[in-house]
């Protein structure tokens, strides 16, 4: 063995280890953000379509009930149709998108039970 071998070996062995410690948290880390944002996407496209889904009962609903067709119907079907963009959003990873289309989803089929529809 020649001296300088030996002492190489020697530098190499603790940055080594001492990256390899570094990297432990790194890996339980990107772990941990690939989940929640796993979780996000589930919890989004779930949310979008339970409201498009409540939009789209409400109108087959209300028309089995004798009610006219009217604005009221687009706006329910409309609250439906744009909820349901929020499912698509969500699987590609647009959460906050989805959650953009949810809300608005549900806002328009809110205007479909106002006075002026009713």
């Amino acid at each position: 063995m020649t001296y300088g071998s030996e002492s190489d070996e020697q530098l190499k062995a603790p940055m080594t280890l001492k990256a390899r410690f570094r990297g432990q948290g790194r890996e339980r880390l990107v772990v941990d953000r690939r989940r929640a944002a796993r979780q996000a996407r589930r919890v989004s496209g779930g949310i979008s379509a339970l409201v498009a889904l409540v939009a789209i009962v409400l109108t087959g609903v209300r028309l089995g009930q004798g009610s006219e067709a009217g604005a009221w119907t687009v706006l329910y079907l409309a609250g439906g149709v744009v909820s349901g963009c929020g499912v698509l959003l969500a699987r590609f990873g647009r959460t906050r998108w989805a959650f953009a289309a949810i809300c608005v989803g549900a806002a328009v089929a809110a205007l479909g039970d106002g006075p002026m529809f009713g």
